[in-house]
C-alpha cells in the first residue's frame, strides 16, 4: 500500500510538472500585451474591481453604533 502511495505521488508530481511546463511555454510565446491581459484575467482584477464598486452603504454600521 505504501509503495502504491509513493508511486501515485510520483505520477501526480510528474503530471503537475508537465502541465506547468506547458503553461510556462504558452506564456513565453505570448506577446507583451497578451501576457498582460492573461495576468489580469488570472488575478480576476476586473471582477474584483466590479465587486468593490458594487458595494453600497446599507447604513448597517450607523445602526450598530446607535445601539
Amino acid at each position: 500500500e505504501k509503495r502504491a502511495s509513493v508511486e501515485g505521488l510520483a505520477a501526480s508530481k510528474e503530471l503537475a510538472l508537465a502541465y506547468l511546463a506547458g503553461e510556462r511555454e504558452k506564456i513565453m510565446r505570448m506577446s507583451h500585451s497578451e501576457a498582460l491581459s492573461e495576468l489580469l484575467r488570472v488575478h480576476k482584477i476586473e471582477a474584483r474591481m466590479k465587486t468593490i464598486q458594487s458595494v453600497a452603504d446599507t447604513s448597517l454600521l450607523t445602526m450598530v453604533a446607535a445601539s
